[in-house]
């Protein structure tokens, strides 16, 4: 027989269970506080964020024309393809039907499809013709997007000037990424409520901001001034099989680039099929050792001092000897006495170190800061170099007769070209430029800072100077008809890259000139770097000097020479 439970026993039955019912309701008390209170804010925006999808909207870039208005980089209407992963039906059909249309490898479409993700991009700002095929398939879980495509319908004219712009249209070389915070404008957004497939929830919270357009800029490049020095440039690198050229117009008054080619160049609108080397703007990133272009800036030199005027007559030998180095002619010559104007005509070695010798290095270096040749041009381009002119402290004691003539220092295309305006406009040193108008903002001012470098009575006496090298010295290939032109031709040594001195067999050629020499308008300087058969100046880059001012003389409308160049007592040499 069973004893009966006592109250006892019962009576702590029901403490027992009451005090796991206790603790059963403080956990989930606990938890629930935790839940509305504690973790509250995280929970929530972890549900806003699975429930919410941020996309956005691209901005039309700017337009970039040249100063006739002539389009040279555009915005075309174009559309971004994206996935909803969770919506995608058939991935292995899906990825190899994207891979028909938009070409590449399905695996690589199949992977994103699969991923544990609501949105996935496909393919960026792929034209219209092909996004309307894809929409034409209508396939599961693809979706678009109106966006953007930058195009350059001139294909390589003025290519590394314009640069181009990366898959989120983002300017990353050349003026597009100069003037990037113009063009690009500024992004906006949609935010939208979706369901856990990713799918536009029907009365859904949506928000939209609209992007603000770019601003379009106009440059001072003339299209057409653009693809003739282009096409000259490359028939003369082709021409004396050399390894690169480059070519820079410039108005000699206002200091605005007409015109800016190097060859090699590549086609922006597939600029990754490229070398990287092909994409530098060579006349602004590149430096090289001037050669007898120089002695254009240390006979100025000499003229703006008193020291000489340009029939000022030198007794010259052969040879000179300074700080234990002999210095000679590019071709033997017997002792002559030659004027000022004949030594730069001559394109003399012994004359220009007898020059700098009278200035000495003090006023030389100054005269060279003057001209623009010790730092960079300011022109609105990124990457400039500023060029490699060492400072008296750090001159050798044969400094004083190479720097003359142009060895030991080394500059860009650019300076050069900044530098002859100083002598072709009377003496001002111009900043050069890019941008000529801003169509959006109407009223900014543009400016572009000016400084004299020498007198107006030296750029003068200069000018005929140099009229006399094309009329009756080295540069006569750079003559162009019906016009008086000035100039001076340039032959430069390599400087090695593997140690000091130069390379064997490896120069320069340069002709930096003007013309109407009576009434100076347009400043070109053409370098062929590393050309055969010939090495001179005048032989390789004067005659595409020539070809090049022709054609910009008679598409700028410039009249032809009113008057004729002083009669010149220079006698010819060779070529240099």
């Amino acid at each position: 027989m069973s004893k009966a439970k006592t109250p006892a026993a019962r009576g702590g039955r029901y403490v027992f269970t009451f005090c796991l019912l206790a603790l059963s309701l403080s956990a989930v008390i606990g938890r629930l506080v935790f839940l509305q209170v504690i973790a509250a804010p995280a929970l929530a925006q972890q549900a806003e964020d699975q429930r919410l999808r941020g996309i956005t909207l691209s901005p039309h870039r700017g337009s970039i024309y040249d100063r006739e208005g002539e389009p040279l980089a555009l915005s075309t209407e174009a559309r971004t393809v994206y996935a909803a992963p969770h919506s995608v039906i058939d991935p292995q059909g899906t990825a190899e039907a994207l891979a028909t249309v938009l070409g590449g490898k399905p695996n690589d479409y199949l992977e994103k499809l699969t991923e544990d993700a609501n949105f996935v991009y496909i393919a960026r700002r792929i034209d219209m013709d092909r996004a309307a095929s894809l929409e034409a398939l209508e396939l599961a879980g693809i979706g678009f997007l109106e966006d953007w495509r930058r195009v350059y319908p001139s294909g390589e004219l003025a290519c590394q000037i314009l640069g181009f712009v990366g898959v989120d249209d983002e300017g990353l070389a050349g003026l597009e990424n100069q003037y990037d915070d113009l063009l690009a404008g500024e992004a906006g957004s949609i935010l939208a409520e979706r369901d856990p497939q990713g799918r536009p929830m029907p009365g859904g919270v949506m928000e939209r901001q609209e992007p603000v357009d770019g601003s379009s800029i106009v440059l001072t490049i003339d299209k057409d001034i653009q693809y003739e020095a282009q096409v000259e440039l490359a028939a003369a690198v082709e021409e004396w099989g050399a390894k690169s050229g480059t070519a820079v117009v410039m108005d000699a008054h206002s200091g605005e680039i007409l015109a800016m080619a190097t060859v090699p160049g590549f086609n922006p609108n597939t600029y990754s099929k490229a070398k990287p080397a092909a994409h530098r703007n060579r006349p602004v990133t590149d430096m090289y050792e001037p050669g007898s272009t120089m002695k254009s800036f240390t006979a100025a030199a000499v003229i703006e001092e008193g020291l000489y005027n340009r029939e000022s007559i030198f007794h010259l030998p052969p040879t000179i000897k300074v700080g234990g180095r002999t210095i000679s002619e590019a071709h033997h010559r017997p002792t002559v006495d030659w004027s000022l104007s004949q030594i730069v005509t001559n394109s003399s070695n012994v004359g220009a170190v007898k020059l700098g010798q009278a200035l000495g290095p003090e006023r030389l270096y100054e005269f060279l800061k003057r001209f623009g040749l010790t730092s960079a041009t300011g022109v609105d381009f990124p990457g400039e170099s500023p060029g490699t002119v060492p400072r008296v402290d750090d001159w050798s004691v044969s400094s004083i007769g190479t720097i003359p003539f142009g060895q030991g220092v080394a500059i860009t295309p650019l300076q050069l070209t900044r530098a002859m305006c100083a002598i072709a406009n009377g003496g001002e040193l111009v900043t050069p430029h890019f941008l000529m108008d801003l169509p959006n903002d109407p009223d900014t001012a543009l400016a572009w800072p000016k400084e004299r470098a020498i007198s107006e009575a030296t750029a003068a006496e200069m000018q005929k100077i140099l009229a006399d090298v094309v009329t009756d010295g080295t540069g006569s290939s750079a003559a162009v008809s019906g016009y008086q032109v000035a100039g001076k031709t340039g032959t430069a040594q390599k400087a090695r890259t593997d140690g000091r001195g130069y390379a064997k067999d490896k120069y320069v050629a340069s002709f930096s000139g003007f013309l109407p020499a009576d009434d100076p308008q347009v400043v070109i300087v053409v370098c062929v770097d590393e050309p055969s058969n010939s090495i001179y100046g005048g032989a390789v880059a004067a005659p595409t000097f020539s070809r090049i001012a022709a054609f910009a003389v008679a598409h700028l409308k410039i009249p032809p020479t009113t008057q004729t160049p002083d009669d010149a007592t220079a006698t010819p040499e060779a070529t240099r």
